[in-house]
């Protein structure tokens, strides 16, 4: 991400610059705390398209060139952005077919935001319109640094348009409804189809038993949406395609499969959010701080380059069922830990909090009293000055050796399907809990799907890959065999990529890489669990439990109890040149820190630094060609000492070192 216009990192955020256009006071002291407060780019326009375009065809700039000309005189950048996540009234009014139509067939009423079906021709080409005249204004306006595409681009329409779609989608995929049948198992419950039209997207008053249709209905809704905003961005690099383009993200479990996004963006950028001191553990954030990051990894590994942290919240969020003041020291900590992650920009929601509405006690830079003497305004201008005096950690990146896959396509798979624990399933909790382990060994680790470039890694860990893509199987395979230590998980290699079971011992293609075959898996209820011993240390097997026939695999640990005591649990095999391992449970924390820890220092991993786990503290590093920037963060209330550093509470140091490349 190259923005050769700004020293150093982004600091600033979401001005709803068009709410206070009756106050000419207070655009032109914001402007005034916005130097105080070091900040160097605003996002405008997100929810101005009423401000816009207040009646059809009706269109006033005037107040946006006001703003954008006065940014730039004052060394404020913009990110200007297209309104198409906030329609305004007249629109539905005029046209209701552009509202999005639920599950249940009903048509929504005009009210929040992204309520509109993208797929309606007629919300397209308002959308186009709009977007037409602000590039062309606005492409070559000297203060503008990207173009942000909507807003947390969401949203299942199932509408008649989007039915027509989904039918041509299929048609698309499958090519013929035989094909079709036989990749849903149709015959099932007499749901074979004899054409097209007779298909219908889910509903909870109609189909709901296909789990491929289920499957492929959130495939199509994600391609429609991409599609929506690759509309967009292609219009605004028409005016200028030099100037680069994101769209904030914000939820790795939405309805949009983000690796796909990424791949028609030049920026990726995030929505941080996590709610702070509401955990059991009083005196400790490091659950939230874990959460935070792995989102932070995931966002950075979509393009394996610094990312943007788009929007934040300076303290409260009013959005939770509690809202939370962030402690003395947390909205440093948690920037500093966007940053540490790869992010170059902290940027917060919003500048000025809004006087009503929805979220009128968000917290903002500039809360209700407008003044500069509050506790929050502080926070920010420290946080301004910290982002100034980090100019060379811009550009910098992360280099690692383990990645996680985490696929939004099985995970979508795994919550359609019915088995294991219907309601509670957990696998975001699950990834969390493999990702938690390596970061407490103090190790960089990507966050990847089963499409990406495996041979760059030296461990790849793959919790419940419950979904084998085409060619998965095959990749994996060379991987190993070609050198790389894999770590497979129960509930892996079940099914194909339309969630049609293989007529195989799972992990599907691969019992000979693994050394294993998976016969059945037992679902524990909340209060059992089994357990096996690793390493002399006795550890508990809970929630999911894979009962494993070996077929050459070495076994390191076995079930204790149960009818199947002494099946294996933990095993190895050795497969040409590299390793593959099977996790057969779901285990408690400990095991998976100290099996990695392990694996680690077996596979020569690089650590971050060569220490055990110090309780809270997270490391993270970036790094040039020259050198390594290394940023130690204690997420508990108590001081804590690593590495002979001494910690604070809440306090984050950072460490410039000499970087040695490896041979």
């Amino acid at each position: 991400m190259e923005f050769s216009e700004v020293n150093g990192l982004l600091h600033g955020g979401d001005y709803n610059a068009d709410q206070w256009l009756d106050r000419p006071e207070i655009l032109k002291e914001d402007i005034q705390l916005m130097k105080k407060a070091g900040v160097n780019v605003v996002t405008l326009g997100i929810f101005s398209w009423a401000s816009l375009e207040p009646e059809e065809g009706v269109f006033t700039f005037e107040w946006l060139d006001q703003i954008m000309d006065s940014m730039y005189e004052n060394g404020i950048y913009v990110i200007l952005a297209t309104p198409s996540a906030g329609k305004p009234p007249w629109m539905a009014k005029k046209y209701p077919e552009i509202m999005q139509t639920d599950r249940a067939r009903v048509r929504h009423l005009y009210g929040r935001r992204k309520t509109q079906c993208n797929s309606s021709k007629v919300y397209q080409e308002k959308v186009r319109i709009i977007d037409e005249k602000l590039a062309a204004r606005y492409a070559h306006h000297p203060a503008l640094l990207m173009w942000h595409i909507s807003n947390e681009v969401s949203g299942e329409c199932h509408c008649s348009d989007c039915q027509e779609n989904f039918r041509k989608w299929l048609k698309n995929k499958y090519g013929t409804i035989d094909n079709l049948n036989k990749q849903y198992c149709s015959k099932f419950w007499s749901h074979t189809y004899n054409d097209w039209s007779e298909i219908e997207s889910p509903a909870p008053h109609g189909e709901s038993a296909v789990h491929g249709l289920m499957l492929d209905y959130k495939r199509f809704s994600s391609d429609m949406l991409i599609r929506f905003v690759k509309m967009e961005l292609d219009i605004v690099k028409k005016y200028n395609p030099d100037i680069p383009v994101t769209t904030n993200m914000y939820d790795v479990n939405c309805e949009v499969n983000y690796n796909r996004l990424a791949d028609i963006l030049d920026v990726t950028s995030w929505d941080s959010y996590p709610l702070w001191h509401c955990g059991t553990d009083k005196k400790s954030e490091w659950k939230k701080a874990v959460e935070a990051a792995f989102h932070f990894d995931f966002c950075r590994s979509l393009k394996h380059a610094p990312f943007v942290l788009m929007e934040s919240t300076t303290s409260t969020n009013n959005h939770f069922e509690i809202s939370k003041l962030k402690r003395p020291g947390m909205h440093m900590l948690s920037s500093m830990q966007a940053v540490a992650c790869g992010s170059d920009s902290v940027m917060y929601f919003q500048w000025r909090q809004s006087l009503g509405a929805y979220e009128k006690f968000h917290s903002a830079v500039v809360s209700h009293n407008g003044s500069e003497d509050t506790r929050v305004f502080h926070d920010v201008v420290e946080v301004g000055e910290k982002v100034r005096s980090l100019f060379f950690i811009k550009n910098t990146k992360t280099w690692s050796d383990v990645a996680i896959i985490y696929d939004w396509e099985n995970m979508r798979a795994l919550y359609e399907q019915k088995n294991l624990r219907n309601h509670n399933q957990e696998y975001d909790v699950i990834m969390y809990e493999h990702y938690e382990a390596i970061l407490k060994n103090y190790v960089s680790v990507d966050i990847i799907d089963q499409s990406a470039d495996f041979s760059k890694y030296k461990l790849i860990i793959a919790p419940m890959l419950y979904m084998f893509k085409t060619g998965t199987q095959e990749k994996i395979k060379n991987y190993v065999e070609q050198g790389g230590n894999f770590v497979m998980t129960y509930y892996s290699g079940i099914v194909n990529e339309n969630d049609l079971c293989f007529e195989c011992w799972s992990p599907y293609g691969l019992n000979d890489v693994f050394g294993v075959k998976s016969e059945e898996i037992d679902s524990l209820c909340d209060d059992e669990y089994n357990q096996f011993t690793y390493n002399g240390k006795v550890y508990k097997a809970k929630f999911y439990c894979d009962l494993l026939n070996v077929c050459g695999a070495e076994v390191l640990s076995k079930y204790e109890c149960d009818f199947y005591a002494g099946r294996p649990v933990l095993t190895k095999n050795n497969y040409k040149q590299g390793m593959a391992y099977y996790i057969a449970c779901r285990s408690e924390k400990d095991f998976l820190y100290d099996f990695y820890h392990t694996l680690i220092d077996e596979t020569g991993i690089r650590r971050i630094i060569d220490s055990p786990y110090v309780d809270s503290v997270m490391v993270k590093e970036r790094a040039d060609e020259e050198s390594r920037y290394v940023f130690y963060m204690n997420f508990s209330v108590e001081q804590r000492t690593i590495c002979g550093i001494q910690l604070a509470g809440y306090e984050v140091q950072l460490k410039k070192e000499k970087r040695i490349l490896e041979k």
